[in-house]
């Protein structure tokens, strides 16, 4: 069957979704993006910076005839390539390098400079790296994974309780992200206090997952947002974290093991972090998939005839 490269736009929304959805389904692993990435970049990352536009422009789109997708590439930092199957044919790959490279040498006015996580089991994409003069950083992406196969334990020091997403103000939890990751008197603050609500608008938003720590003064020190795959029953966390001020007092856990105990009753059998940190391994997360990252610097022929007409 043939594939076809189309670029991508707005309405494309709840396809790329459905796509990510069936693609874990079809694979029974994370490829590279679940649901919680794809949604959380449109719904407040760029949102928050106004740049959702010129995002929607380096995303890139690969159809079946039938007009199922067969691959997607995300632009989030580096370039994240999504595919219907392990291991694609190699004209598909091509495709979607060059689609990567000439985002790149647009946004570097003619040099190329990039970079691409790859599924350490998708040899065929490696390889197809390696042809084209990437090469391979030793660094390391991750995606990470626990089971939900018993009750997690909530301990909440005195004067903290836990509060799902409709009964917070919106500010209070655009505070708690500013003061967790630092960055309070900023202008990205602004832009945070006054986007952070957006979030909620994302089709897999649920407002008894999006929870959060208050102290007695109504502050959200610490919180987790879960964003929920029914069809696969999984859980995914985005965004998660504890003010400065707070840290080492089991909040962060609390949190957690609230919202896993929440999934366990929606019916979930697994949770997923996408980055490993010290904290998440004690919670009992393990490495489900490793990305390489392979870089390029330099100047490519984007004319070649693999290249998609874009």
């Amino acid at each position: 069957m043939n594939i076809n490269f189309r670029s991508y736009r707005s309405e494309d929304l709840l396809k790329v979704r459905h796509f990510l959805i069936q693609s874990y389904s079809k694979l029974k692993t994370p490829n590279t993006w679940l649901i919680d990435r794809w949604e959380f970049v449109v719904f407040f990352q760029e949102t928050r910076s106004g740049t959702l536009e010129q995002w929607e422009q380096k995303v890139g789109l690969w159809e079946y005839e039938n007009g199922e997708l067969a691959a997607v590439v995300c632009r989030d930092d580096g370039f994240y390539f999504q595919c219907a199957e392990m291991n694609p044919p190699e004209k598909l790959l091509e495709e979607m390098f060059a689609f990567a490279e000439q985002k790149a040498e647009e946004e570097n006015g003619g040099y190329v400079e990039l970079y691409v996580p790859i599924p350490e089991n998708m040899t065929s994409a490696a390889e197809v790296a390696r042809k084209r003069g990437y090469h391979q950083t030793g660094g390391k992406e991750s995606v990470n994974s626990l089971r939900l196969d018993k009750q997690f334990p909530v301990e909440l020091p005195s004067g903290f309780r836990i509060c799902s997403g409709d009964e917070i103000e919106v500010t209070a939890k655009a505070l708690g992200h500013i003061m967790a990751f630092d960055y309070a008197e900023t202008a990205e603050a602004e832009l945070t206090l006054l986007h952070y609500g957006n979030m909620s608008n994302a089709p897999s938003y649920n407002p008894q997952l999006d929870l959060s720590v208050v102290n007695d003064a109504g502050e959200v020190v610490s919180f987790c947002n879960i964003f929920w795959d029914s069809s696969n029953r999984i859980g995914i966390l985005e965004p998660v974290g504890t003010s400065i001020n707070y840290r080492k007092l089991g909040l962060g856990r609390a949190v957690l093991h609230e919202g896993f105990n929440r999934l366990k009753q929606l019916g979930a059998s697994k949770v997923y972090v996408g980055s490993m940190q010290p904290f998440y391994e004690k919670l009992g997360f393990t490495t489900e998939v490793w990305l390489q990252v392979w870089e390029y610097s330099g100047h490519t022929d984007l004319s070649c005839s693999g290249c998609p007409q874009l």
